[in-house]
């Protein structure tokens, strides 16, 4: 997990009272454009913990950081949508977070220091491309990104790929001679390479990196000690797989705690900075 120099855009994550996120079903919690404008007593706009891909009536990551981890109360728009790849990210930017909530509207004021711009996506795109063609599309995702950057975001969040060769589809697919790491490293590693780049030609914006690939390593390394059984890093319907490829809630609460570990240790900009 890494970050880029703190710019004054970051006023600590206890001020932020606004998260923007785009993704996949790792993400979706079925926020959709018809959907009434998130409220504090809403703060999904859809009656929590929304439409997930975990187990029924429970929250994934998103759910668990703002009702246990946030400092105080957060409104989130989540465009997010499960199956969705960078082609419906650039979607979910332009036609969707463009048209409405990017103008700051009555009902969603936010500012560049208040607001969290979080971008989770890469897991289909390297279940469908490999070499090149993942690297090209990160490199697009950014494009995305300055367009988010000109409507006033400053403090912009990116989610690795967790490691889904693990999962109990990659398993399967190995077993079968096919799939292994490769292209998450690939994404991974261009997505490093895209940050560094992105933050060096916006020296008042703040970027961090989450690495869920990390905390997936560590939990599946030793599910016991995060309150799992020894089986569960390899059994779907498990403990730590709702399905063959996505996580059940209690694995999203740790992504959780350590996406909210990590924010909390990113100090607010010094002026001496």
């Amino acid at each position: 997990m890494s970050s880029r120099p703190i710019r004054p855009s970051w006023k600590g994550f206890s001020n932020i009272s606004y998260l923007v996120i785009f993704g996949d079903s790792y993400c979706d919690v079925g926020y959709e454009l018809y959907s009434p404008y998130p409220t504090q007593e809403e703060p999904f706009g859809v009656a929590f913990p929304g439409k997930t891909y975990t187990e029924p009536e429970t929250p994934n990551w998103v759910g668990h950081l703002v009702t246990e981890y946030t400092h105080q109360p957060v409104l989130v728009y989540d465009y997010a949508h499960g199956g969705d790849g960078v082609d419906e990210v650039c979607e979910q930017i332009n036609y969707k977070f463009i048209p409405g909530v990017a103008a700051k509207p009555k009902w969603a004021p936010w500012q560049s220091t208040d607001t969290l711009f979080i971008c989770w996506i890469g897991i289909n795109d390297c279940a469908s491309e490999s070499g090149e063609a993942i690297r090209e599309d990160v490199k697009r995702l950014f494009t995305e990104q300055e367009r988010l950057y000109k409507v006033g975001a400053r403090n912009f969040l990116f989610i690795d790929v967790p490691p889904i060769h693990r999962s109990p589809i990659g398993l399967a697919l190995q077993a079968a001679g096919q799939g292994g790491s490769f292209t998450y490293e690939v994404w991974n590693s261009q997505l490093k390479e895209s940050i560094a780049q992105f933050s060096a030609a916006h020296s008042d914006a703040t970027i961090f990196l989450f690495s869920s690939w990390d905390t997936f390593n560590r939990v599946l390394d030793n599910p016991v000690a995060h309150g799992f059984t020894p089986k569960d890093p390899v059994k779907k319907w498990g403990g730590i797989w709702y399905d063959h490829l996505h996580p059940t809630s209690r694995m999203h609460d740790w992504i959780a705690h350590d996406l909210a570990d990590f924010l909390n240790a990113q100090p607010p900009h010094q002026e001496d900075e």
